[in-house]
């Protein structure tokens, strides 16, 4: 299915966004004492700086060229889903986090990794997420290593998605 134009890319990472904090939205319903899909929410212009706990960010990673299954070639467009939490660190004296803290801060960024990969994946098989892609390739899920109080998750998600109409003058 062919593009519509330049907005086409930022379209697919607000669709992953908005799909990604709808997962997040879930973990509450299951577990009361855990949080939904943080309040700041956004579409990072590359690398997504974790200068902000409780933040959830979606950044376009590469594009390249692939080979299409029928001939031709593909335009392989990888999105970054990035889930950032505050996350215990030691105290003035230097002691570390007590083990309760780090145990409850690892309970939020498991429902965090649970929810966004169950919940995107049953939007992807259900044809209710990059529908305009015809290819969708998952993974991987992997954690941010804490630093500076914040820890999480990324999940990376790569579609393929025809390029757009260009009319060129001569």
């Amino acid at each position: 299915m062919a593009g519509t134009g330049p907005t086409d890319l930022h379209a697919l990472a607000v669709e992953l966004l908005t799909a990604s904090a709808a997962a997040l939205d879930t973990i509450p319903v299951y577990e009361a004492s855990l949080g939904g899909a943080p309040l700041r929410q956004v579409i990072a212009p590359g690398t997504v700086v974790l200068d902000c706990c409780d933040q959830l960010a979606v950044n376009v990673g590469t594009i390249n060229e692939g080979a299409s299954e029928l001939g031709g070639n593909i335009n392989n467009i990888t999105l970054i889903v990035t889930i950032s939490r505050c996350v215990p660190v030691p105290d003035s004296s230097g002691n570390p986090p007590s083990v309760e803290d780090q145990t409850a801060s690892s309970a939020q960024i498991n429902a965090d990794k649970w929810a966004l990969w169950n919940y995107l994946h049953h939007l992807i098989n259900e044809s209710l997420l990059f529908e305009k892609c015809c290819r969708v390739q998952w993974g991987p899920l992997a954690p941010l290593s804490p630093s500076g109080g914040c820890g999480g998750s990324t999940l990376t998600i790569t579609v393929c998605f025809d390029g757009y109409e260009v009319v060129l003058s001569t």
